[in-house]
């Protein structure tokens, strides 16, 4: 069965509650490993099957929730203070006639209702085959059920928004082949130490699409922690564009930050091959942090703590 359209709302008429306790996939299948479309949704350029990746939140509102997940607005509640931090400068008297341009990073408090953050799907998608021996973009597996025909909706709309049709496989799923997955939301900057200057100009691009003002504000946090000497870095790709790894493996420490204004650094003790085969949604929804430090006042002196040999910190959910 195939589905055209841009989205679905209602399961029923396309698998009904007869089809509940069967597994399926969904997929597209292609031409070729050459097909643009792989580019578009963040394949590398030399790809092979197996390949999996978060697919950029480019496409639309399905992907954006699939990748950075949403927030849903409490207006029916009263509004809360909240807190962002910008760069705050002022000119510093330096004699009688000279002045020195200052600045410090603070917090600046506003006013909002309150908000839950709904966490993404985070559904990759994997080059695979079908059991007819052609290539395709396929989900991965899942057991249909009644408490679970929303998260079918979500990966067949995924599809819909990027291809405008979804083909539904459900029969011979064994002869289906996918290599071992190799996923490719990371790339690993090559050994070597790396200066402010010369991290920077490795993720300027992604800086440059920050407005400056938060952009101050993000290079601030990113050269405190490469102050203390990263032994390697991971750039986000694809669905993970925007984070950045920094990791100290004699520490235990792994710092993960996102240039996305707002969100807190996440602090790992796990080796970073376990941290690069986890999806997006299980690094950021299962606690698996053994910090997760608020971009607030006092953030620095508590990156300062975690080197100094403390690891007794927040692991607030806010």
């Amino acid at each position: 069965m195939i589905i055209f359209g841009s989205s679905i709302r209602e399961l029923s008429r396309y698998l009904d509650s007869s089809n509940y306790g069967r597994t399926f996939i969904f997929g597209v299948q292609l031409d070729s490993l050459a097909d643009p479309i792989l580019d578009q949704i963040g394949f590398a350029h030399e790809r092979s099957i197996g390949d999996s990746v978060l697919p950029v939140s480019d496409f639309g509102p399905v992907n954006r929730y699939n990748t950075d997940g949403r927030v849903v607005v409490h207006k029916d509640k009263p509004m809360e203070t909240a807190y962002r931090q910008a760069e705050w400068r002022w000119q510093e008297w330096r004699g009688r006639y000279n002045t020195e341009e200052q600045s410090r990073i603070v917090d600046v408090p506003y006013k909002r209702y309150p908000r839950t953050f709904i966490p993404p799907p985070s559904v990759e998608l994997t080059i695979g085959k079908t059991a007819a021996g052609r290539l395709a973009i396929l989900s991965p597996r899942i057991e249909l059920n009644a408490s679970n025909k929303n998260s079918v909706i979500h990966i067949i709309n995924l599809f819909l928004e990027i291809f405008g049709c979804c083909e539904v496989f459900s029969d011979s799923l064994e002869e289906m082949v996918s290599s071992p997955l190799r996923r490719l939301n990371w790339r690993i900057l090559p050994p070597g130490k790396y200066p402010w200057s010369k991290l920077k100009s490795q993720i300027d691009r992604l800086l440059q699409c920050i407005t400056e003002g938060n952009r101050k504000v993000i290079e601030y946090r990113l050269e405190v922690i490469n102050s203390y000497g990263p032994a390697f870095y991971a750039v986000g790709q694809a669905g993970f564009r925007g984070y950045i790894v920094l990791g100290f493996p004699d520490r235990s420490l792994f710092f993960l930050e996102s240039m996305y204004f707002g969100n807190a650094t996440y602090v790992f003790a796990e080796n970073w091959e376990t941290l690069s085969k986890m999806t997006k949604a299980e690094i950021l929804s299962q606690n698996l942090q053994v910090d997760r430090i608020i971009h607030r006042q006092g953030w620095q002196q508590r990156v300062h703590q975690l080197f100094s040999g403390s690891r007794k910190g927040s692991h607030t959910n806010v």
